[in-house]
C-alpha cells in the first residue's frame, strides 16, 4: 500500500499540472515561468508522505495513539523541508492535502476511495477534528518561516476564527483549512462538512472511461471546475471544444489552444485550481486511473 499511495500522489500531481491544454492555467505547452517548480513541491515532501503513511499504519495497528501524534509538527517539517528544496517557491496547496490524504488512506486501509468513502472520511475526521492549539501553532509558524505570510495572515485575520486563535480547545485543523479554502481551493479537499472529493473522483473516472485518455479526462474535469467562473463568451468556446472531443481531435485541440491564448491575453487565469486538481487526480490514480 505504501508504494501505491506514494506513486499515486506523485503521478496525480504530474498529470494535473502537465495535462495539455488546460485553458487559463498551467500545462505542458506553457512557456511562461511558474510551472517548473510545482511538481517539485510534491517531490520535496516525499519523505514526509512516507512518514505519514507509516504513522497512519501504526495508529491503525494500535502501535501509536492518535492522541499523541502531532499533525502540526509533521506538516511544519514537510513545509520547511520543501523550503530548503525550493526556496521562496513552496506551495502548501500541493503538499498539505497530499500528506493528510496519505495519512488517512493508510490509517483507513482502504482499497477504494469511492467504495470506502465512509472509512476514509472517518480517518480524516480523526486527524482534522482534533482541537490542539499547540499543533496548529506549529503549522502557522511554519507558514511564516517559509515566507507564506499571505496564508498566515489570511488565517489569523479571518473573521471566523481570528478571535479563537491561541485559545486551547477552540480551533481545529478543519477550521483552519476551511478558512484557507476561501482563497486556495485545494484546501476544499479537507472540508469535511461537504466532503465532495469522492464526487470529483467519480467525475474524473467517468471522463477517463469516456475518452480512454487520462490527459483528456483531467482537462474535462478542470473545465467543469472553472466553468462557473468563466465569462459567457468563454463558456461557449468550452462547450464547442467539449463537443469536438477536446484534445482527441484536431478541431477540439485548436479550440482549446485558441481559448487558452484569449484567456491569457485578458489575464483571466485559474492557477489556484491546479492544487485542487492535483489531489483529485492523485486519489483517482489510487482508484485506478493511469497515464
Amino acid at each position: 500500500m505504501e508504494y501505491l499511495i506514494l506513486k499515486s500522489m506523485i503521478e496525480g500531481t504530474h498529470l494535473a499540472i502537465y495535462a495539455t491544454i488546460k485553458p487559463g492555467t498551467y500545462h505542458r505547452l506553457m512557456i511562461e515561468p511558474g510551472i517548473d517548480y510545482l511538481l517539485s513541491n510534491t517531490i520535496s515532501s516525499t519523505e514526509y508522505l512516507v512518514e505519514a503513511i507509516e504513522i497512519g499504519e501504526k495508529i491503525r495497528k494500535g502501535e501509536l495513539a492518535a492522541t499523541t501524534f502531532n499533525l502540526g509538527q509533521l506538516l511544519a517539517r514537510s513545509l520547511r523541508e520543501a523550503y530548503r528544496w525550493l526556496p521562496h517557491r513552496v506551495d502548501p496547496s500541493y503538499i498539505i492535502p497530499q500528506i493528510i490524504y496519505s495519512l488517512a488512506i493508510s490509517h483507513s486501509d482502504i482499497d477504494s476511495v469511492i467504495n470506502d468513502a465512509g472509512k476514509l472520511k472517518r480517518s480524516l475526521e480523526l486527524f482534522l477534528s482534533k482541537r490542539s492549539w499547540r499543533e496548529i501553532k506549529y503549522f502557522l509558524d511554519s507558514l511564516k518561516s517559509i515566507h507564506r505570510t499571505d496564508m498566515y495572515e489570511h488565517i489569523t485575520s479571518a473573521g471566523g476564527i481570528s478571535h479563537l486563535i491561541g485559545i486551547e480547545g477552540e480551533v481545529s485543523f478543519n477550521d483552519v483549512f476551511r478558512v484557507l479554502s476561501s482563497k486556495w481551493p485545494a484546501f476544499r479537499s479537507l472540508d469535511l462538512r461537504e466532503f465532495n472529493m469522492v464526487e470529483y473522483v467519480k467525475k474524473l473516472l467517468t471522463h477517463y472511461r469516456k475518452y480512454n485518455n487520462a490527459n483528456n479526462a483531467v482537462i474535462a474535469l478542470y473545465l467543469e471546475i472553472i466553468y462557473p467562473r468563466l465569462p459567457t463568451w468563454a463558456k461557449k468556446e468550452v462547450d464547442e471544444a467539449v463537443k469536438e472531443g477536446l484534445m482527441i481531435s484536431k478541431t477540439g485541440s485548436k479550440k482549446l489552444f485558441e481559448l487558452d491564448l484569449k484567456l491569457r491575453k485578458q489575464n483571466i487565469l485559474f492557477h489556484e485550481y491546479t492544487g485542487l486538481l492535483s489531489i483529485i487526480t492523485s486519489l483517482a490514480v489510487y482508484e485506478g486511473l493511469r497515464p
